[in-house]
């Protein structure tokens, strides 16, 4: 991807005509972008985070282009968020979310952590849920039918 997904996001959010958004975002057209859209707005997929920004050094003076990763390349480590059979503890796991977040662009952290409390829309009015099913056709579901990632259940061991 040549572009952060926060400047295309951007972008999109400053165009006034309709079409012009949804041939721009199907330009664009990469799982990250995808993976984005089905986080905020599709209740089935949710990421085993607590809920606000986490405390994280956000580098508002580096340019873009100069930070360690974008968005696009993270993609792949989303799996430790969302699966929760996986054998690691919250405290890891925000952890790896925090170190990911600082070696992304704050534009894209700042994103990354609207989309995991369901608020894209705070950053990018313009990006509603009905643009986005008209931009992809078939994206998710319009009922979800299960929810794929639940909090484990406590439960009390016996003696």
């Amino acid at each position: 991807m040549d572009i952060l997904v926060s400047e295309l996001f951007d972008k999109v959010n400053k165009l006034v005509d309709k079409n012009e958004k949804i041939n721009l975002l199907r330009k664009y057209d990469y799982p990250i972008v995808r993976a984005l859209f089905t986080l905020n707005y599709n209740p089935s997929y949710k990421l085993d985070l607590p809920e606000g920004i986490p405390p994280f050094k956000r580098l508002t003076d580096t340019p873009i282009g100069y930070q360690q990763s974008i968005l696009f390349n993270e993609l792949k480590r989303f799996y430790i968020w969302m699966d929760p059979s996986l054998n690691i503890n919250k405290i890891k796991k925000e952890s790896l979310f925090i170190d990911m977040l600082e070696a992304l662009h704050f534009t894209e952290a700042d994103l990354i952590c609207k989309v995991k409390d369901r608020l894209l829309t705070d950053l990018y009015p313009t990006l509603t849920e009905s643009l986005v099913r008209e931009s992809f056709p078939g994206i998710f579901p319009f009922e979800p039918t299960e929810v794929l990632v639940e909090k484990p259940k406590k439960t009390r061991r016996k003696l």
